[in-house]
């Protein structure tokens, strides 16, 4: 004989082991059922885990009854199951969540198969039931998870969104879009890791595939933001504004998912620019009116104190001796006659300034009754004849459409004041047809778009660019008889509004003035 070692094979697997095996696990019950001839089920054998789950000893399960070891709810399941498996000759497999005493629910999953045999239905059945709550519980946190996402996606007007680190595909989440919006996502989607150099801003593309990469390295409960150009569906670059944070991890801890919300500023920036572009010309405007009130102060008003000024050195200037005579008298009165005229006209016009610049309150007193005083006092101060006619509805209007309202007629009659030579002048306030109506006309010497445009504040162009906000217009027709400029407001339009009832604050207003009188 050699002396090396001879090889042996390893015996197989004997049914006993194996069985050790089965029923020795102690993470599920393992028993074997016995049908008996009557149609009952009772135990023929059961590991350790039974005896947890019927709350009695082996010895005693044995040889027992299914109904005799179980809780009714739980041995009626089982037996149903059992009764079915037996008839079909196959396997049967269900899934039972019951209560505990506790409150806590507690899933269960059982299989059962039939040993079936050449002749006569199955005389025994193998079960196996194994304690799934963990996993249950999990599934169902993770459907609800779900049905949350999809919820915030109906509910927000931003768009929801898994990002795939792996394959860098994208997957929207619910959202309420549109049949053009819906399919552009789904090209978005189908586009995979493509969808870069497809959807983005060509020069946001380096942008995005960076911020992608350092997405990997996100901590839990992080959250990056950032924007991007997106191709939308209308074929137009929107910016997009981007927080994401760490959804799901691989098993070796890398980032797989990262959850994204994704809004749609384009709208906002456009308001915003907007807002910038109004600020840039109100300043503009602004600093157009200081002018122009400047070169009033110093062409008009300056003149006629100068023309004072020189009045009054020239009679000083006369010699005493001279004042005694009756032709020198007349003279020197009339000298001072022109320095008081000078005077009066300087002192006019700057009245008629700070008017202008001081108008009557709007929001306590109400359209109708601001512009009544307004057209009045500036008549008044201006030399003008004025006949006003308001609409009782015209107090109704709101506080903003008021406002613009105001300033168009105080812009026209200013125009009047410093081009139109009148002598008198009709302003008219009324609502109807579904408009507002703002008439100013005069018996000037008429329209002179030439002068237009020296206003004093906004002027003509400032007028239209008031009643453009409101969806409105201004028309200004003349002829040598006078001038009409009349402004319109549709009452249907956005921002504008006739009140049904006069506001708390100006009808508190009102009664304080009337308890003053």
């Amino acid at each position: 004989m050699s002396g090396k070692a001879v090889a042996t094979e390893e015996a197989p697997l004997t049914f006993g082991e194996f069985y050790e095996v089965v029923t020795g696990s102690p993470e599920m019950a393992a028993y074997v059922i016995r049908v008996g001839e009557d149609g009952s089920f009772r135990f023929e054998d059961a590991n350790d885990v039974l005896e947890q789950i019927a709350g009695k000893p082996l010895s005693e399960i044995r040889g027992a009854r299914v109904q005799d070891c179980l809780p009714p709810d739980i041995s009626d399941c089982l037996s149903n199951n059992l009764r079915r498996c037996v008839e079909t000759s196959l396997p049967v497999t269900y899934h039972r969540t019951l209560d505990a005493p506790d409150g806590s629910r507690l899933s269960f999953k059982t299989s059962l198969s039939p040993v079936v045999r050449h002749s006569g239905p199955a005389k025994f059945v193998i079960g196996f039931t194994r304690d799934v709550t963990h996993e249950t519980l999990l599934i169902e946190n993770a459907q609800h998870n779900a049905a949350m996402l999809r919820t915030l996606g109906m509910a927000l007007p931003s768009s929801i969104y898994l990002l795939d680190l792996e394959t860098n595909s994208i997957s929207f989440i619910g959202g309420s879009v549109d049949e053009q919006r819906q399919d552009w996502r789904r090209k978005a989607e189908d586009a995979g890791r493509d969808a870069v150099e497809r959807y983005f801003h060509p020069d946001d593309h380096a942008r995005a595939k960076k911020h992608w990469t350092e997405l990997a390295h996100l901590d839990d409960g992080e959250v990056s933001m950032i924007s991007y150009r997106i191709l939308s569906a209308g074929g137009e670059y929107h910016r997009y504004e981007n927080r994401e944070t760490v959804f799901s991890r691989n098993p070796d801890g890398k980032v797989k998912l990262v959850l994204g919300i994704s809004e749609d500023v384009s709208e906002h920036d456009r308001i915003e620019q907007e807002v910038r572009d109004l600020s840039t010309r109100m300043l503009t405007l602004q600093i157009e009116e200081r002018r122009r009130i400047a070169e009033e102060l110093h062409d008009s008003t300056g003149q006629h104190l100068t023309a004072a000024v020189l009045a009054l050195h020239n009679a000083k200037c006369l010699p005493a001796t001279a004042i005694q005579c009756s032709k020198t008298y007349a003279g020197l009165m009339a000298i001072i006659e022109d320095a008081a005229h000078s005077l009066s006209e300087a002192q006019r016009e700057i009245r008629v300034l700070s008017y202008l610049l001081h108008p009557p309150l709007l929001r306590s007193h109400g359209l109708a009754e601001a512009l009544e005083n307004f057209a009045n006092g500036f008549g008044k101060r201006a030399g003008l004849k004025l006949d006003v006619s308001i609409s009782p509805d015209a107090s109704m209007i709101d506080d903003d459409t008021a406002v613009h309202l105001f300033r168009v007629c105080q812009e026209a009659l200013t125009n009047v004041y410093r081009h139109a030579q009148a002598r008198k002048v009709r302003v008219a306030l009324e609502v109807r047809d579904g408009a507002i109506l703002l008439t100013v006309k005069d018996d000037g010497i008429g329209f002179d778009d030439s002068a237009s445009d020296r206003i004093l504040g906004v002027g003509l162009p400032g007028m239209r660019e008031r009643m453009g906000r409101l969806g409105g217009s201004v028309v200004i027709s003349g002829d040598p008889s006078g001038t009409t400029l009349v402004a319109r407001i549709p009452t249907g339009m956005p921002g504008v509004h006739v009140h049904e009832t006069l506001p708390v604050a100006r009808t508190s207003a009102m009664l304080r003035a009337t308890s003053t009188h």
